[in-house]
């Protein structure tokens, strides 16, 4: 604990991450809970200084994500551009500021709300993710992060797991149903709660389901 850079307490974190992401093009102000104001990217910077000071050097993987860390937030100062492909948020504002300019829409125009959702699908074939070329930087780091499995296998330590497992007892019966992050719900009163997203609540799912 002593560990992490002092001073960084967000007045109220909820706030602060809706202002935000209202301001695309920066510069991210947010109030501390000492009451002073301070950048989104300079507490970004903090911590990674932080973390590059005790981290560093501990592994290639903890290595790769520390410079990638330092990559992104030097480029969001510099060229923001440079992150399309890899940042969604700056990927899907460069796409659609692109097609509106083609094709000269305003912002209100419905074409531009079904592109939105397109850029969402995960179908590669249809998703407009997909199609985005990004700069051999990010194409690597896309690359490097993105593993065939994860689409069918979830992570084995969280409550992923249980979710998953859940998930496919589900697919093959017919009962009704419904799969938050953190519950499982059949019918109106039989619900499972999974308050903490690291533990994989298998057990309890499987004694769910036999219900």
């Amino acid at each position: 604990e002593d560990k992490f850079p002092r001073g960084l307490i967000l007045q109220d974190a909820v706030v602060a991450t809706r202002e935000v992401s209202h301001q695309p093009d920066g510069p991210w102000p947010v109030e501390l809970e000492n009451g002073k104001t301070a950048g989104a990217l300079e507490i970004q910077w903090r911590f990674l200084e932080a973390a590059g000071k005790y981290l560093q050097g501990r592994d290639a993987e903890i290595d790769w994500l520390l410079e990638s860390w330092s990559f992104v937030l030097d480029s969001f100062a510099t060229n923001p551009n440079a992150l399309i492909g890899g940042v969604d948020w700056i990927t899907k504002r460069w796409l659609l500021e692109k097609f509106a300019e083609a094709e000269s829409l305003s912002w209100d125009d419905p074409w531009l709300l079904s592109l939105d959702l397109e850029y969402h699908n995960i179908d590669p074939s249809r998703g407009l993710f997909f199609q985005v070329k990004a700069g051999k930087r990010i194409t690597d780091w896309n690359q490097s992060v993105r593993i065939k499995n994860a689409s069918y296998r979830p992570p084995a330590n969280s409550r992923a797991a249980g979710r998953s497992q859940a998930v496919a007892w589900f697919r093959d019966s017919e009962l009704p149903y419904v799969i938050n992050w953190d519950s499982i719900a059949s019918g109106p009163q039989d619900i499972l709660v999974m308050s903490d997203p690291f533990s994989t609540y298998t057990s309890e799912v499987s004694a769910f389901l036999r219900r």
